[in-house]
C-alpha cells in the first residue's frame, strides 16, 4: 500500500525561507503523515485519528492563526475526508486486500489529476476545458473472485464459482451482476455469434438413430463501440479543495456513470452513441407469453377416443386416457392441456396436467369416466407451458418463482432480476388474511433478494414490470473498450452560476449472445396466467316436500358452493305452487314446482335444482 508523504498534501517547503518556519511546517506535516498512514494500515481507530488530528490543529492555531488558517482549514477538511474513508476502509479489509488496493488505485489516478499542470491551468481561469485525464477504472471499485473458495457475500448463484461482489454495500447494478472483459484498443468492433432463434420446449433425443436436429439457430452479429458518459456539475470555488474534490468524484462519479448504463443496458435502441438494450430485443420475452403461447393445438376431429384407464394388478385405476387421431410428439410431460367441448365426461373441459403415455396417448389423472364420450368428434385441445394456471392464489414470491422455473431450460437459468424501488416496496409490503406481513424479501449483506435470487433496484424500469435472466457470460457480457476518462469544462451558463462541470465517458460494447435468455414483462399479467382458475359448483338437495295449509309452510334447502360466498339467484318454476327466498322454500299450493340454485363466474353460469312437491 502507497504511503503518504509530504509531497501528497500540496505544499511545497522549498518556498519557504524562514529556517523555523520551516521546520515547524516540516514537523506538522511528518505528524499528519504518521496518521494518515497508521490510519490506512489500521493500526489507530477513526477516533484516534480524530483525536490525533485536533491536537496537531492546537499546536497550529497557537502558532499563528491568522497565517496558518488555510493550513489548519485543509486538516480539518482532511481530517473530515478521512475519517470516512477509515470506516469504509475498515469495510474493505473484511473483503480483503485487492479491495483496499483497488481503491488506492482509484484515488491515486485522482491525485495525479489534481496535481496536472492542466487542471491547474483550468482552475485559475487560463482555459475552459482541462482535457481528458484517462486511466480511471470502474473495475478499480469493483472485486470479482473467480474461485470456487470465495467466503464472502454472494450475489449470484456460485454454481460456476463467479461471485460479484460490490466494494461497499449498495443497491446493485447491472456492471455488478455482467462479467466485465477487457476490450482490445486496437479494434473498435467486435464479431460473435447470437442465438437467433430457439425452441425452449426442445428435448435431446435422437430420431430413428441419427442425431436430433439442432432447435438453435445462430448467426454472426457485430457490434461497435458506444460512448456512455454523464456529467457532474460542481461549484468552482470547490476545485482548490483536494479532499472534496476527491471525496466528491469516489462518492458521486461511479454511481451517475452507473446509472447511465443501466438504462443502456435495459434500454438501450442501439442507435447513435446507444448500446442495443437486453428488452429490444426480439428473443427477450415476457414469461406471460411463454406461458400463455399455445406450443400444440387440436381442432374438431383431433381428438380419436376418451376411455377409461385399464386395470392394472386387479385394481382399477382413477384416470381418463385420451387418445389422439395423430401422433403428437411435441405433447410432454409437465405441460398444460386445456380440452373442449367434451359431453358426458364435463370435468375434461378445464386445464389439466399431462401424464404421456406415448405419442398418441395422454392420461388425465384425477377423473373417473362418466360414460361413453358422445361429443369426441367435437373436442379440440390446446397445449401450453407448464407454468400455466398452475397455483392457487399466488403472491409475488410465487410469481417470480415461477418465472424463475420457466425461465430455467437447458444450460441457462436466472441469476437476478431488476425492479423498480416501489414494486419492491410494494412486494415487501404483502400481508396474510390476518395482517401479518408475509416477508417475500429478504436482504442478506445489505443486498435484498427474493426466491433466492439478488434484486437489482432500478428506477428507470417501469412501475409493476420485470427483467430477468441470466447475466453470466454464457448469455451476455460487458467489455470495457476504454476505461473511464475525466474532462473538467464551463462555458457562459456555467460561468453564470460560478459552477464547473466534471464530464465522465467510458467506451464499451455490450455483446447479447443469447437474448432468449432473459425475460421482460409485467407482474400482474404474469400473475393472471399462471393462477388457477377457480372451481365454480352449487349441489342443492334434489327433493323435498312441504305443506301450505297454514300458509306459512316451509322448508330449508340444503345446498353446497363453491367459492364460498358465491352469490346465488334462486328461482321457482311455479310461484303458485312454491316460492323461494334465500334457500328457503314456502309452500303455496297442492303440486310440484322446480326450484333452481344458479351461480356465475362471470362468463359461464352454473346450475342445479330441486323437485319441491307441495302437499
Amino acid at each position: 500500500m502507497k504511503k503518504v508523504n509530504i509531497k501528497d498534501f500540496g505544499y511545497n517547503l522549498d518556498n519557504i525561507k524562514d529556517a523555523e518556519q520551516k521546520s515547524f511546517m516540516e514537523n506538522i506535516l511528518t505528524a499528519m503523515c504518521d496518521v494518515v498512514n497508521k490510519a490506512m494500515e489500521g493500526a489507530i481507530t477513526p477516533e484516534s485519528m480524530k483525536s490525533q488530528f485536533d491536537a496537531i490543529n492546537e499546536k497550529l492555531k497557537g502558532y499563528d492563526a491568522e497565517k496558518f488558517e488555510q493550513l489548519v482549514k485543509d486538516n480539518n477538511d482532511l481530517r473530515d475526508m478521512l475519517k470516512k474513508a477509515m470506516e469504509t476502509i475498515e469495510k474493505a479489509k473484511e473483503k480483503g486486500p485487492a479491495a483496499v488496493d483497488a481503491m488506492n488505485r482509484f484515488t491515486e489516478k485522482i491525485g495525479e489529476m489534481y496535481d496536472s499542470e492542466k487542471f491547474r491551468d483550468f482552475c485559475e481561469g487560463h482555459s475552459r476545458k482541462s482535457g481528458a485525464f484517462g486511466g480511471f477504472s470502474l473495475k478499480d471499485l469493483v472485486t470479482v473472485s473467480m474461485t470456487n473458495d470465495y467466503t464472502g457475500t454472494h450475489l449470484i448463484t456460485d454454481q460456476l464459482g463467479v461471485v460479484a461482489n460490490k466494494y461497499a454495500p449498495k443497491r446493485l447494478h447491472m456492471r455488478d451482476l455482467l462479467t466485465s472483459l477487457t476490450g482490445d484498443p486496437a479494434f473498435p468492433n467486435l464479431a460473435f455469434t447470437e442465438i437467433e432463434s430457439m425452441d425452449r420446449n426442445a428435448r435431446y433425443a435422437t430420431e430413428n438413430g441419427r442425431l436430433s436436429e439442432s432447435h438453435i439457430k445462430i448467426k454472426e452479429q457485430n457490434v461497435s463501440v458506444k460512448r456512455l458518459g454523464t456529467y457532474l456539475p460542481i461549484s468552482k470555488r470547490m476545485l482548490k479543495s483536494r479532499a472534496y474534490i476527491q471525496s466528491y468524484i469516489v462518492a458521486m462519479l461511479p454511481e451517475a456513470v452507473y446509472m447511465a448504463e443501466d438504462w443502456n443496458i435495459l434500454f438501450g435502441d442501439g442507435n447513435g452513441e446507444n448500446l442495443e438494450g437486453i428488452t429490444k430485443k426480439s428473443g427477450c420475452k415476457s414469461v406471460e407469453s411463454i406461458i400463455t403461447d399455445t406450443i400444440v393445438s387440436g381442432s374438431a376431429g383431433s381428438v380419436y377416443s376418451v376411455s377409461a384407464l385399464s386395470t392394472v394388478n386387479s385394481e382399477a385405476q382413477q384416470g381418463i386416457v385420451v387418445e389422439f387421431a395423430n401422433p403428437q410428439p411435441d405433447i410432454l410431460d409437465g405441460m398444460k392441456i386445456t380440452f373442449a367441448n367434451a359431453v358426458v365426461n364435463t370435468g375434461l373441459n378445464a386445464t389439466h396436467d399431462v401424464i404421456k403415455m406415448n405419442d398418441r396417448q395422454i392420461l388425465i389423472s384425477g377423473l373417473t369416466l362418466s360414460g361413453t364420450e358422445t361429443g369426441v368428434s367435437s373436442m379440440t385441445f390446446t397445449v401450453n407451458n407448464g407454468g400455466f394456471q398452475s397455483i392457487d392464489e399466488p403472491n409475488s414470491r410465487d410469481v417470480i418463482k415461477t418465472a424463475f422455473a420457466v425461465m430455467s431450460y437447458a444450460q441457462y437459468y436466472p441469476t437476478a432480476i431488476v425492479l423498480n424501488p416501489i414494486t419492491v416496496n410494494t412486494i415487501d409490503s404483502e400481508k396474510d388474511t390476518l395482517g401479518r406481513n408475509l416477508d417475500l424479501i429478504e436482504t442478506r449483506g445489505g443486498v435484498k433478494y427474493i426466491a433466492g435470487r439478488p434484486i437489482i433496484e432500478y428506477d428507470g424500469i417501469p412501475v409493476g414490470k420485470y427483467l430477468l435472466g441470466d447475466f453470466r457470460p454464457l448469455a451476455a457480457a460487458l467489455v470495457d473498450y476504454t476505461n473511464l476518462t475525466l474532462e473538467w469544462a464551463e462555458d457562459v451558463e456555467t460561468k453564470l452560476t460560478n459552477q464547473v462541470v466534471l464530464i465522465a465517458q467510458e467506451e464499451i460494447i455490450f455483446p447479447i449472445y443469447n437474448p432468449w435468455a432473459f425475460a421482460y414483462g409485467d407482474l400482474e399479467t404474469l400473475k393472471a396466467a399462471i393462477t388457477k382458475p377457480t372451481d365454480y359448483a352449487i349441489y342443492v338437495q334434489p327433493t323435498a316436500t312441504v305443506g301450505h295449509t297454514s300458509g306459512s309452510d316451509t322448508v330449508e334447502l340444503s345446498y353446497q358452493v363453491k367459492p364460498l360466498g358465491t352469490s346465488i339467484t334462486w328461482t321457482s318454476s311455479d310461484s303458485t305452487k312454491a316460492t323461494v327466498a334465500n334457500g328457503v322454500v314456502t309452500g303455496k299450493s297442492a303440486g310440484t314446482a322446480i326450484i333452481t340454485a344458479s351461480i356465475s363466474d362471470g362468463t359461464n353460469t352454473y346450475t342445479d335444482v330441486c323437485v319441491v312437491t307441495v302437499s
